[in-house]
This record gives C-alpha cells, sequence and structure tokens, in this order.
C-alpha cells in the first residue's frame, strides 16, 4: 500500500474519530466505572500510588489511571473529563494504524475503530479502549516479527504490549494465554516458538501481580467473586441476544465499509501480512468471546452487553473481513479510487452515530438544543449540599441535574472523597448486608458526623420501591407462559428494619437510628425479647 494512501486512511480516521471525542466531551460519558478511573489517576498525581481512600486499590487495574495520569494536563476531574476522551483518540487512532501496518489491509483496519461497539467504547472513560490498544499492538508486532524474525525490536514491543495489556484489565491476562493458542495456526509454529518466551514474561507479571493484590487486599482482584446468580440457561439467552444485536451493528459497518468501495476489490489475495493477521483476529475474537461467556457464567458482573463481548464481535467480523475480502494493489491507481475508502470510512462512522447505544447520542444531539449544560464546567451538581460528614449510609445517590449529559454519579463525588461509605445492599464479603452486621460497624461511628441519608426518598412509596428491588435469575415456564424469577437484592431482614427505620426525605444521625427500637432490638435481641 502506498504510503500516501495509508496517511491519507489515518489522517481520515483520526479525524472521524475526533468528532467523536469532540461528542464524548460536549455529553460527558462518564459511568461509575469512569469516576474510579480517574480518581485512581489523581492518586497517582498526587504520589499515593495506585489507591482509594488512602489504601491501595486493586478492584480496577491501573494501567489505564497511570495512562489518564501521564496523559491529562493537571489532576483536576473536569480536566481529565476532557483530556481522557483526547487519550481515547490517540488509543484508537494508533489501534487503526497498527493493523493497517499489520495487514496492509484497509478494510479490516478501519473496521476495528469505525463500527458502534469500538466508537461508543471511545466515548466512554473505560480502560476497554487501552485494552484494544494493546491488542492491535500485539497483532502488529507479531506480524513484524513474522516478516522480520531477526530483529529484537518487535519482541521487546510484544512484552510490553501483553504486559500492558494485564495491566489494562484483569481478563488480559488469561486472554493472552488463549492469543499464544491462535499464533500457531495463525502465523506458523516456527513463530509461535520465538514468542513464547514473551508470553511467559508476561504470563509471570501477570501472577505475580495477582499474588501482590493477593497479599494486600485479601483477593486477586482486589474484591470477592461471588458466583453468578441467573440460572445458566438465561445467562445463554442473554449472550445471544447481546450477540445478535451488537453483531448486526458491526457486520452492517463492514457492509458499508466493503460495499462502497467495490471498486477497490479484488478477486485475488492482495498483500502477504493480511491472512495471518486476519485469521489470528478471528481466533483471538472466537477466543474472546468463549473467555467472555464462560467468566460470567461462572461469577457474577456486568452482564453480556457492549462493553463485555463487544470487542470479541468486532474481532471476529474484522477478521472475516480481511480472510474473505480482498484489497486490490494501488500501484497505479488514479486518485478517485482513494476517495471510495474514505467515504465508506465516513459512511461506517455515521452509521456507528445513529446505531450506537440504541440511538442515545442522536437523543442527547437533539436534547441540547433546547438545554446545554458542559458537564466539565457543571460538577458542582453531581456534590451533596448536606452537612460536613465522616461516615455516610447511603442508599441511593440523586439523579445529576444535566439532562442533556450522560453522566453517572457516585459516593466519593456526591459525599466527597474522605467519607467513609456503607451500602446495606452488600456486605464485604460481596454477600447481601444483614442488619445485625451494619449496625455493629455503625456502633463505634455513631458518635461521629455519621449519618442514614434518606434524601433521595421523597415519600415512604419512593423507598419502598428501592426496597422492592431484585435481580432477574431466570425464566420459567409455568401454567403454559414465560414467568421471571427474580431474587431480592436486599436480605429480607434488612428489608424489614430499613422500612420501619426509614424517615422520608431526611438526613439523619447515625445515633438516632441506633437508638431506635426497632435497632436496639436488632443490636441486643437477648435484652429486647
Amino acid at each position: 500500500m502506498p504510503r500516501n494512501s495509508s496517511f491519507i486512511y489515518l489522517i481520515t480516521v483520526t479525524v472521524l474519530l475526533a468528532g467523536f471525542a469532540v461528542l464524548a466531551a460536549l455529553f460527558g460519558y462518564i459511568s461509575v466505572d469512569s469516576w474510579y478511573y480517574m480518581l485512581l489517576a489523581q492518586a497517582l498525581r498526587h504520589g499515593q500510588g495506585c489507591s482509594l481512600h488512602g489504601e491501595y486499590s486493586a478492584v480496577y487495574p491501573c494501567g489505564y489511571p497511570a495512562l489518564l495520569a501521564l496523559t491529562a494536563p493537571v489532576a483536576s476531574p473536569a480536566v481529565m473529563m476532557i483530556s481522557s476522551k483526547v487519550t481515547n483518540l490517540i488509543l484508537l487512532a494508533a489501534s487503526f494504524w497498527f493493523i493497517l501496518k499489520a495487514s496492509r489491509h484497509v478494510f479490516m483496519a478501519a473496521l476495528i475503530v469505525l463500527n458502534p461497539v469500538t466508537l461508543i467504547i471511545g466515548m466512554y472513560t473505560w480502560s476497554e479502549n487501552l485494552w484494544l490498544f494493546c491488542f492491535c499492538g500485539v497483532v502488529f508486532a507479531l506480524s513484524w516479527i513474522h516478516a522480520d524474525h531477526r530483529k529484537w525490536g518487535p519482541y521487546l514491543l510484544l512484552t510490553g504490549f501483553l504486559i500492558l495489556g494485564c495491566s489494562a484489565r484483569y481478563i488480559f491476562g488469561p486472554f493472552a494465554f488463549l492469543l499464544f493458542l491462535c499464533v500457531w495456526p495463525a502465523f506458523g509454529r516456527q513463530l509461535a516458538l520465538r514468542v513464547f518466551p514473551s508470553f511467559c514474561i508476561a504470563g509471570l507479571v501477570f501472577i505475580i501481580w495477582q499474588v501482590f493484590n493477593h497479599e494486600l487486599t485479601g483477593f486477586a482482584t482486589g474484591m470477592p467473586r461471588v458466583p453468578a446468580p441467573e440460572a445458566p440457561l438465561l445467562l445463554v439467552r442473554q449472550f445471544l441476544i447481546a450477540l445478535g444485536v451488537n453483531g448486526l451493528g458491526v457486520v452492517i459497518a463492514a457492509l458499508l465499509l466493503t460495499g462502497i468501495s467495490v471498486r477497490q476489490l479484488s478477486r485475488v489475495q492482495g498483500g502477504e501480512g493480511a491472512r495471518p493477521a486476519a485469521l489470528f483476529m478471528t481466533l483471538a475474537g472466537l477466543s474472546f468471546l468463549v473467555l467472555a461467556f464462560t467468566l460470567r457464567l461462572r461469577t457474577q458482573f456486568d452482564p453480556y452487553n457492549t462493553r463485555t463481548i463487544g470487542y470479541g464481535i468486532v474481532l471476529v467480523v474484522a477478521g472475516l473481513v480481511g480472510l474473505i475480502v480482498h484489497v486490490r494493489k494501488q500501484a497505479g491507481m488514479a486518485r478517485p479510487v482513494i476517495l471510495w475508502p474514505v467515504l465508506a470510512m465516513c459512511a461506517a462512522a455515521l452509521f456507528s452515530l445513529a446505531y450506537a447505544d440504541n440511538g442515545a447520542l442522536i437523543q442527547s444531539i437533539t436534547d441540547c438544543l433546547d438545554d446545554f449544560q458542559f458537564p466539565a464546567t457543571s460538577l458542582a451538581m453531581l456534590k451533596s449540599a448536606g452537612p460536613p460528614a465522616d461516615t455516610v449510609v447511603y442508599f441511593q445517590l440523586p439523579v445529576p441535574g444535566m439532562d442533556s449529559a450522560n453522566v453517572d454519579n457516585i459516593g466519593e463525588i456526591y459525599y466527597g472523597p474522605d467519607v467513609t461509605l456503607l451500602t446495606p445492599a452488600q456486605g464485604e464479603d460481596g454477600l447481601p448486608e444483614t442488619p445485625a452486621a451494619l449496625l455493629h460497624q455503625l456502633d463505634g461511628l455513631a458518635d461521629q458526623r455519621c449519618y442514614f441519608d434518606f434524601t433521595p426518598f421523597a415519600t415512604a412509596a419512593d423507598f419502598q420501591t428501592y426496597l422492592d428491588s431484585s435481580t432477574l435469575i431466570d425464566r420459567r415456564l409455568i401454567k403454559g407462559s414465560w414467568q421471571a424469577v427474580e431474587r431480592s437484592d436486599l436480605e429480607p431482614h434488612m428489608r424489614t428494619w430499613l422500612a420501619a427505620v426509614f424517615q422520608p426525605g431526611r438526613l439523619i444521625p447515625c445515633r438516632a437510628i441506633l437508638d431506635r427500637p426497632q435497632s436496639r432490638q436488632v443490636l441486643f435481641p437477648s435484652h429486647t425479647g
């Protein structure tokens, strides 16, 4: 592929990605996880290491927060909300360039980033963006070694990308093992043996890191991993639905890229590096889908959705495009022919804009015409107006008043980073909390600035909705119809006790709650019986 056309494609992709980055900055795209990544980045910038509340945190791997800390001009949350979008832009543009250089297949490279899955993930401040960058870097390094195995540079790159990927998301650790298994059929036995040390080094680093986490937190990933409560058949159904919804969007983007650029396609394979890289990507995507499905089948975390399985779909479809669609050699081609892939990239991006997140982005653009608030300058809306506190028992946070923005809130932002936050929904072991355990924990804190925050609930009916919240765990055929089987999110005794001590719309001192007869009965059952 001529160098000029490669740079034209890179500029086109970068401009399109920049458009999405601007939209992301305008409308926030900050989730709960996004806040924790930024809080960890702040801690790193302040010399506190990978910590939350002054203690080492391993729930969120520190690779992506470290990158945010390096690329943010200052450690302010408002600035990081914007700089993180620029960071994601650079990661995605580099991912495109890695695949383009590795395969010389412009459509496969373009599909990696110009699809509804990658673009919506790229708008959020999420570590998946670094994950994709590292995977594409692995493909680039393997293709470089495949072309010239005598240079030591690509081996160092491969090792670095593997280690960085493990620091981005924990799932990259077992995924790296599967990647090694994909190297043999894609690039050959000799290359697999040559890169085996790189995978071993990365695996050793990952294991040492897991042991380190366990020593400091008691868990390899910083938190207990509880078994999935859902029935296996329900999870299979949810997986297939997520596969279909996300797969459809990626397939349509692939058809736009190749259909509009049909004049640049050929019946014969073009580019020596395309087939090994494409086959590796296809196998890697299938491996990722199997891994993601299996992990969620065994443990409880985010449901099957764009974020959890989307990249697996992207890799499979992009790999198949590289295997099936052949790019015509460009020697002597007229300039207008280069225009068609550029137009195809624009079409894929516009389609993704409309399809991603069920059209929510288009709705945000429409809503902002009536009332727009720039999230980065409206953070005061996310903070509590209540009195200073040391400890807060909270139930849910008020919905931020930024109607046109896609911004979640977390307790550390609403109440302040130095406040100890407790929730009745889950104990330290990951299981539903009991009223006795919560009250005994509060007994020594009640004389400090400790509160129960009932302010989000104006009426008892509002609070009852919270108490009745549940998780779908199965669908069963009962009396000829499919009926949902749900599990309460709160322990039964906790629901009863909370309903008894609830006071609508108020911030209640913990001492007042502990002195209630219902609380005394829980704390001292033998004296009240």
